[in-house]
């Protein structure tokens, strides 16, 4: 059984916070506001070089790729935030993302490293 929370569902308002859950799935989301359609290879490196940015271990632009593919594009796709063309290996926002933009707010300000990387300004983070 659900429960009424504003507008939502609480069912509605934790599959927000499980889809944001995952720093590889923000930044997903964090650098599509930017840039329109991405080839999944841009993104993983724009993600790969923010997560070097961020902790001492350096990971690989095509680990990050694989974890994209394998894991967090089909879980962003499934629930209607980003188009994921699999055959083109191409990315962009869905009209559902909006939904997330308060939560992403608040996120954004913790994460302000990965504005240089995404091609957000920082001013707007």
């Amino acid at each position: 059984m659900t429960e009424p929370f504003g507008n939502e569902t609480v069912e509605d308002v934790s599959e927000a916070f499980d889809l944001l859950r995952n720093a590889r799935r923000r930044g997903v989301l964090y650098t599509l506001e930017r840039n329109e359609r991405m080839s999944v290879g841009t993104l993983a490196s724009r993600i790969a070089a923010w997560q070097s940015e961020e902790s001492e271990r350096a990971p690989d632009a095509g680990n990050v790729e694989t974890s994209l593919v394998h894991s967090h594009l089909p879980k962003l796709d499934a629930s209607d935030v980003v188009e994921y063309d699999r055959d083109e290996q191409a990315v962009e926002l869905a009209d559902a993302a909006s939904d997330l933009d308060p939560l992403l707010e608040c996120t954004r300000e913790r994460e302000a490293g990965f504005a240089a990387v995404s091609g957000l300004q920082t001013s707007n983070v």
